[in-house]
């Protein structure tokens, strides 16, 4: 089964690489890399069906895109390849503003960012949290492994799930209803944290559905 979900995504990449006449490729090693006037992007296949997705910009050799996932999934990689193309394509990509205003009048809230380890989403908490103090916002952002989530879960308003669980919406709404969220996978890789934000100020918002 693995070896089949393997090859099926290798097969999504070659398809997206086949459909831009820009792209130089290379392969070697398990690694596929390839790239455009901007970028260079690369793929890589490690074992036990984990896969990288990093993009550099070559004028400033800065990465505005990296996501790693376990591949466990065919629905949640599917949608992470196609969040990491969706960049590679967006020759100038930009971030969302955050609103400041609608986040100061809206409610205080707590929130909750998970992934497979607790790694990746403390990163995204403290850019998210960071934001906010630059803002003068005091909202709570805590970060954990997805295996602390039942025991924590009642001392947060929100839950988000990064792109590595995004397969374990389904378990969690199923317990905690809708406060339980995915974070979009191009957010989630491109620290768009005023986007995420924008969409929990609104969910938060006196009235808000």
């Amino acid at each position: 089964m693995k070896e089949r979900n393997h090859k099926s995504l290798q097969c999504q990449i070659y398809h997206q690489l086949a459909s831009m006449s820009c792209a130089h490729i290379r392969k070697k090693c398990g690694i596929i890399s390839f790239c455009n006037e901007v970028y260079e992007a690369s793929v890589i296949f490690h074992e036990n069906s984990l896969m990288e997705l990093s993009i550099e910009d070559k004028k400033t050799s800065e990465t505005p895109f990296y996501l790693h996932f376990e591949a466990r999934e065919p629905k949640t990689a599917r949608n992470n390849i196609q969040a990491f193309f969706d960049f590679f394509r967006d020759k100038n990509p930009s971030k969302e503003h955050f609103d400041i205003h609608a986040a100061k009048n809206g409610q205080s809230m707590k929130l909750l960012v998970s992934c497979s380890s607790g790694l990746t989403s403390s990163y995204f908490a403290y850019t998210m949290k960071n934001a906010l103090d630059k803002a003068g916002i005091d909202i709570t952002i805590d970060a954990v492994s997805f295996q602390e989530i039942d025991r924590l879960q009642d001392q947060y308003d929100y839950i988000l799930l990064a792109p590595q669980i995004a397969y374990k919406l389904p378990e969690y709404r199923a317990k905690y209803g809708d406060r339980v969220m995915t974070v979009d996978s191009r957010d989630f890789a491109s620290y768009d944290v005023g986007r995420v934000l924008n969409r929990l100020v609104r969910l938060g918002a006196p009235g808000a559905a």
